[in-house]
């Protein structure tokens, strides 16, 4: 087989596996890893929303409790899901294709991704049921305003 076919053979499903990882390592779309500054800007524009739909400090000390708790866990997923990036490079280039191994990491983190949005919608829910109806309708605006909609 020749060179050129071997490194395409190779970098096909590395690009595939690998873009499916960083994806979901960066957290998707355009918000980038949960590092500690990524959280703390999240926060600080999440209460400057629920200042200007009229949220009381109590409201807003609520819902910074129940999106830091899902970000500090999403943090720790993302973590172990660049260690299983890692883990799963060394398998697609060592001596010889671990398949099941390969397929044991995939498995692996297609549930911990899983479990990772159940968080942050359960911890979304939560953070809505404090808010009144009202509130929430002008917060959806807000949101809508954010995101060009």
């Amino acid at each position: 087989m020749s060179r050129i076919k071997l490194a395409t053979l190779i970098a096909i499903p590395l690009v595939a596996i690998g873009g499916a990882l960083a994806y979901a390592h960066t957290g998707g779309m355009h918000h980038g890893p949960m590092t500690e500054q990524n959280m703390e800007m999240h926060l600080d524009h999440m209460s400057a929303m629920l200042t200007k739909i009229g949220a009381s400090d109590t409201q807003k000390s609520q819902v910074e409790g129940i999106l830091k708790g899902a970000f500090t866990d999403l943090q720790a997923m993302q973590q172990s899901h660049h260690d299983a990036l890692g883990k799963a490079h060394e398998l697609l280039l060592g001596p010889a294709v671990d398949r099941a191994r390969i397929e044991a990491i995939r498995v692996e983190q297609i549930r911990s991704f899983d479990e990772a949005s159940k968080r942050m919608t359960t911890a979304f829910e939560d953070a809505a049921e404090v808010l009144s109806p009202e509130q929430r309708a002008a917060l959806a605006a807000e949101v809508r305003k954010h995101h060009g909609g």
